[in-house]
C-alpha cells in the first residue's frame, strides 16, 4: 500500500509517511518489536472495508398532517462553531412567526460538536412533548 497517497486521501501530510515506520497494534507475539524510542509509538486504524450486511433500517418518523398548534425546535448544531447558525435559525423563527404565527418555535443549542450526542438536549425536547426538530448545520 502506498502510504503516501493514503495519507494524502485521509487529509493527512505525506511527510507522515517519511516519518519512523507504525506498528500495528495486532502484531503477532512472536513478531519482533522495536526497541527505543519507537517502542511505544503504536497506532490504531479503521478498516475501511465495507461489510456485506446493511445496517439496521429505522424508519423516519411520521409526516405532521398540519404545523398549526405545534411546537418545532429549532437546534443550533453549532456545526460552525461559536453559535454561527443563530442568525439562520433567527430568520427561520421570523419566518414562522409571520406566515405561521400559530406555531411555537424554540431555538436550543446542541451541547458538544455537530457530531457529538446531547442527551439532555432530546430528553428536554422529549419532555416538553416537541412535535418536530429542525437541526441547523449550516455555518
Amino acid at each position: 500500500m502506498n502510504r503516501r497517497k493514503m495519507l494524502a486521501l485521509l487529509g493527512a501530510s505525506p511527510a507522515l509517511a517519511a516519518s519512523s515506520p507504525s506498528y500495528a497494534r495486532t502484531a503477532p507475539k512472536n513478531v519482533a518489536r522495536p526497541v527505543g524510542s519507537l517502542a511505544g509509538n503504536l497506532i490504531t486504524a479503521l478498516n475501511p472495508a465495507v461489510t456485506p450486511q446493511l445496517a439496521k433500517r429505522i424508519p423516519l418518523a411520521p409526516r405532521l398532517d398540519t404545523l398549526n398548534g405545534k411546537t418545532i425546535y429549532l437546534v443550533d448544531t453549532d456545526w460552525g462553531g461559536m453559535g454561527q447558525n443563530g442568525s439562520i435559525l433567527e430568520e427561520m423563527q421570523a419566518w414562522f412567526k409571520d406566515h405561521l404565527p400559530a406555531v411555537k418555535t424554540i431555538i436550543k443549542v446542541k451541547k458538544g460538536n455537530f457530531v457529538t450526542d446531547d442527551p439532555a438536549l432530546w430528553k428536554e425536547i422529549a419532555d416538553a412533548k416537541g412535535d418536530g426538530v429542525i437541526l441547523g448545520v449550516a455555518g
